[in-house]
């Protein structure tokens, strides 16, 4: 994972289109791909656009 690859928790959520408190629900539950850095989400852009195309195709 590079460094431009990583968003923070805000970036995810703009990215998203997703409200914060939703997208750390999502990482808490481990129903988003996350790590937690020193307190701190993160996110791989590559990782959520792998995600997003699984849930889209989810019935």
């Amino acid at each position: 994972m590079t460094p431009k690859d990583v968003l923070s928790i805000k970036e995810a959520s703009t990215y998203l289109a997703m409200d914060e408190s939703t997208l750390v629900r999502l990482a808490t539950e481990r129903r988003i791909p996350s790590l937690q850095v020193d307190g701190a989400w993160v996110f791989s852009k590559k990782s959520i656009d792998k995600w997003r195309s699984q849930q889209a195709r989810r019935p």
